[in-house]
Order: C-alpha cells, then sequence, then structure tokens
C-alpha cells in the first residue's frame, strides 16, 4: 500500500511540475509578460482546464472556439506510437548489440565500442539525412520506395522515424549495458557458471541481465529525456502530425499541459509496471 502512495504522489510531483512549467510558457504566448499576476491567472486556468476538460478549446482559422478532441486523439497516439515503439526498441537493440558483442574476442569489443561511441556522437539532424537520402537513392535507382520518408496528411508515416528516433538511445543503451556486462562477467557466480559448461547466452540472458536490470532501468531515465528532446525535431523532418507540433500550433497554457499530462501519463505506468517487475524478480527496491 505504502508503495502504491508513493507512486501516486511522485505522479501528483510530476503533475505539478508540468503545470508550473505550462503557465510559465503562458507568458511568452503573446510576447514577454513577466507578470506575477497574470503566471497565477495561467495556473488557476489549468487546473480549471484539468478539471473541466470540456473549457479546453482552440481557435478555428474564421477565429470560431472548437474542442480540442475533435482531433487531439490523433495527433495524441501518433507520437505516442512512434516514441514507445522507439523506446522499447532502443533497449532491445541496445541489449541485443551488447549480448552479440559478449560473444566476440576483445580486440573486437574495443573495435566495435569505438565505432559505436563515433556514432552516438552523430548530430539527430544527419542521421535523418543519411536515412531519408538512402531510402530516396535506392528508389531512384531501382523504383521501390521501400518506406515512406516523410508523413503527409492522409499516410502517416511510423517506420523510419521509429528506427531513426531509437538509433542513438540504442548506442546509449549499448555502451552503459557493456560496462556493466563486463563488470558482471568477471564476477565468481558467471565464472563458476561458465564451469559447469552453461553456455554464454544462457548467462546472459538469465543471470547477468537481470542483476543488470536495476541499473538499465536507472538509466533508462536519460533515453526518455532524450526522446523527449528529440521528439519535435522529428516530427518536423518526416512531417509528422503529431503532439509536439499541435503544442506549437496551440501554445494554450491549459493546452500545453493537458498535452504533456496525457503523455506522461502511459510513460509514468510503463516505469511503474516495469518497476514492480524488476523488484519482483531482483529482490532490489528502485529509486525513481
Amino acid at each position: 500500500m505504502s508503495s502504491l502512495v508513493g507512486v501516486f504522489t511522485r505522479f501528483l510531483y510530476v503533475v505539478f511540475g508540468i503545470i508550473l512549467l505550462s503557465a510559465f510558457v503562458g507568458l511568452f504566448a503573446n510576447g514577454i509578460q513577466l507578470n506575477f499576476t497574470a503566471f497565477i491567472n495561467n495556473m488557476i486556468q489549468i487546473v480549471k482546464s484539468l478539471i473541466f476538460p470540456k473549457e479546453l478549446v482552440i481557435l478555428g482559422p474564421t477565429q470560431h472556439e472548437y474542442s480540442i478532441f475533435l482531433n487531439f486523439w490523433e495527433y495524441y497516439f501518433y507520437s505516442l506510437t512512434i516514441f514507445i515503439s522507439a523506446f522499447c526498441m532502443s533497449i532491445i537493440m541496445g541489449l541485443l548489440i551488447t549480448y552479440l558483442t559478449i560473444l566476440l574476442p576483445q580486440k573486437v569489443k574495443g573495435l566495435i565500442s569505438r565505432v559505436v561511441s563515433f556514432l552516438e556522437s552523430l548530430p539527430d539532424l544527419f542521421i535523418i539525412m543519411v536515412i531519408q537520402f538512402s531510402v530516396i537513392y535506392y528508389f531512384t535507382k531501382t523504383g521501390t520506395l521501400l518506406f515512406p520518408v516523410a508523413g503527409s496528411s492522409h499516410n502517416n508515416t511510423y517506420f523510419l522515424p521509429i528506427i531513426a528516433l531509437a538509433l542513438i538511445p540504442s548506442f546509449m543503451i549499448f555502451r552503459i549495458n557493456l560496462y556493466l556486462a563486463n563488470e558482471e562477467w568477471n564476477k565468481p557466480y558467471v565464472e563458476l557458471a561458465r564451469s559447469k559448461g552453461i553456455n554464454k547466452t544462457h548467462i546472459y540472458f538469465s543471470h547477468v541481465l537481470r542483476n543488470m536490470a536495476p541499473s538499465i532501468f536507472s538509466h533508462s531515465k536519460s533515453i526518455v529525456l532524450y526522446l523527449l528532446s528529440s521528439m519535435l525535431i522529428f516530427e518536423k523532418l518526416f512531417n509528422i502530425n503529431g503532439i509536439f507540433t499541435y503544442i506549437i500550433s496551440y501554445p494554450n497554457p491549459s493546452i500545453i499541459a493537458f498535452t504533456l499530462i496525457m503523455f506522461f501519463l502511459p510513460i509514468f505506468i510503463l516505469y511503474a509496471l516495469i518497476t514492480i517487475i524488476i523488484e519482483k524478480n531482483t529482490g532490489q527496491r528502485l529509486e525513481w
């Protein structure tokens, strides 16, 4: 019961932080207005809109007010699908690359680590351009379009944005995992398991990965922050009609707060479930 209270308390802290941030951003919606009274008014309006969501409206081209729920969920689920998919893919790719690297000789490990470090240092914009150019180049040579390189009002694109968004985080996860795996690999329980003839695959996935899980969980927060900070760039470059584009189009404090809270909610639930699973399997208490 106490753990549930703790989880709910963390959620309230984050919601309060989002409300403060949205109220502050609202001071710049119509020019710079660093006014404490306006800040408080923004907070009051945000809280009211969260209690009564029907008050969340946007101005259309003819300056008529419309409920945001006419098209909000399309933007929301589009961005959320890309975000969650990229996050899960980066974790899986990072773990698999780590596993494959462990099987290789030490010299090859060093070479792979240097290559991954170089790729990790590349800017997002460069990676996106390379991926899009490669798909276009293949199309010009073969006449076959492997994947849409950008979205449109009628067709959403998923594959390339997810792959591009997941690449750098997967390299980050790999670098962290390789360091943790090397530490675990030199511990007595691994040497004992290997002396009994247990193969590396079983040791890695059944023992090493379980002991690494708490540390991976702790470092995954930086992956989430990276993905969030990159989403707006990716939505623009891939012409994605996503939730961050929606916020830019309608920079109302109440809409910003509602959107960010709704976007954070499934991430929070995912982390809560992962926490329960890791704590149950490792016996270690995780701190957010």
